[in-house]
């Protein structure tokens, strides 16, 4: 059984792989707030996020999933008491959430794994997983995304350039979410570093951290989404979208997200995946 790996969250990164396309309902926005950290001063420019919109099938990895068929969420508060009987997760979104598009892949589940440690007051072990209930086949808009082996469990990742990709809010006075799915490139830095911002009790060795360089960052709605790094020229992903600060989005700030090689024996534990130690 394949799983999909969440931040308590609403977008999903990896992956799996049965088949049969659906077209997305018309579905209702609710507005649910991206855990915002105190501590970041005011970034003076322009309070946009700053990143681009991607093309057709740029990330094959990304995934939808939607509460009872009806609104699109980024942030789920305990998946034991959301109380749906269903949540519709959209594979093969290629780019635009409102537009019939080719390959969208529609499955239906209500296995979700939380973080049993899992803490809100300061969002320690951030993370989830979702079960399918059967296999997706792949196609050109359906791909895996990479997790890493346990031999990297000592990389911090530091000075690394990553990806970012969801469909959160373009700026921090945006109504909802956006259509299109947007990206944005950015680099980690250390904890250290990101513990000036929100301190030692905020950043623990399970979290990484990526630099608000220009504005440049996540935002509300991009909350479970993928932080990849490419190594080979394949996507691997090493986080997973937490939290940003409340100065906003483009203060500048750091985004903090769940590190994904801090929870490797978590994920094999409860999915039965064997992760490689090289």
């Amino acid at each position: 059984m394949r799983v999909l790996l969440l931040s308590c969250l609403f977008v999903a990164a990896a992956l799996a792989a049965p088949s049969g396309d659906s077209e997305l309902l018309a579905l209702e926005p609710v507005i649910m707030t991206m855990p915002e950290l105190e501590g970041a001063p005011k970034y003076p420019g322009s309070r946009i996020t700053n990143g681009n919109q991607a093309s057709r099938g740029q990330f094959p990895y990304q995934a939808a999933l939607y509460l009872d068929g009806r609104s699109f969420l980024w942030r789920i508060p305990h998946f034991d008491n959301m109380g749906a009987d269903s949540c519709p997760l959209h594979l093969g979104v290629a780019q635009n959430l409102n537009a019939v598009e080719a390959g969208k892949v529609t499955v239906a589940t209500r296995n979700l794994v939380s973080h049993a440690s899992y803490n809100p007051s300061n969002l320690n072990n951030d993370i989830s997983l979702i079960r399918l209930p059967s296999a997706v086949t792949l196609n050109a808009f359906i791909q895996l995304v990479g997790l890493p082996s346990h031999s990297q469990a000592s990389n911090t990742f530091a000075g690394d350039a990553v990806v970012i990709s969801g469909w959160g809010r373009v700026s921090d006075t945006s109504s909802g979410i956006s259509p299109n799915l947007n990206f944005v490139n950015l680099n980690i830095i250390t904890n250290t570093v990101c513990a000036r911002t929100y301190g030692t009790a905020v950043i623990v060795s399970s979290t990484i951290c990526s630099l608000g360089t220009n504005g440049r960052s996540t935002c509300n709605g991009d909350s479970g989404g993928p932080l990849v790094v490419s190594h080979g020229g394949f996507p691997q992903q090493i986080g997973v979208v937490s939290f940003g600060s409340s100065a906003g989005c483009a203060s500048g700030a750091p985004s903090g997200y769940a590190r994904v090689t801090s929870f490797l024996s978590w994920i094999s534990a409860n999915t039965g995946i064997h992760i490689a130690n090289f």
